[in-house]
């Protein structure tokens, strides 16, 4: 594999859904259509993130989207490409929102995840992330999920 370049994040744009839907449909067994990744580009309180090379500014490493509303964060989709796993492109992006929770002085971040997603569920437990709850039979596929929560009262730097 190619060294990882230095990347930096920016907000997504329209001109970057084609690398975002490559990289979503060859890592989720029911990934977001076109449709819906526009959707998050222009909604208010939607944050949708990439991780591009800061030479080019034209490849996409991974992105995440979040909603960030006054009650609490929600993450809704966090990506890396195949390629790219487990470079720490994910704790990043996490540290990234982790950020922009405590700046907008929110109390907590909520999340979903796959109950079979270990990376995912080991990552987020990492981060300070704790299961609440289940809901079962929560995917089309009838898997379920647990629903994880990170409160950010008294969180001063997040994780390294």
């Amino acid at each position: 594999m190619e060294p990882l370049p230095k990347l930096s994040p920016r907000p997504a744009c329209s001109e970057d859904l084609d690398s975002v839907l490559a990289i979503e449909g060859a890592s989720h067994p029911f990934p977001w259509s076109r449709s819906g990744f526009e959707k998050e580009l222009s909604t208010a309180w939607s944050r949708f993130l990439v991780l591009t090379d800061d030479e080019t500014d034209s490849r996409i490493f991974a992105y995440m989207v979040y909603w960030i509303q006054t009650e609490g964060v929600s993450l809704l989709n966090i990506t890396v490409a195949p390629e790219w796993r487990g470079t720490g492109l994910s704790r990043k992006l996490m540290q990234l929102m982790i950020q922009d929770t405590i700046r907008e002085e929110i109390p907590r971040i909520l999340l979903e995840v796959r109950e079979s997603n270990l990376t995912a569920i080991r990552l987020y437990e990492s981060c300070g992330f704790k299961k609440t709850h289940e809901r079962r039979s929560f995917y089309s596929n009838g898997e379920s999920a647990w629903v994880m929560e990170s409160r950010t009262e008294g969180i001063e730097t997040p994780i390294q």
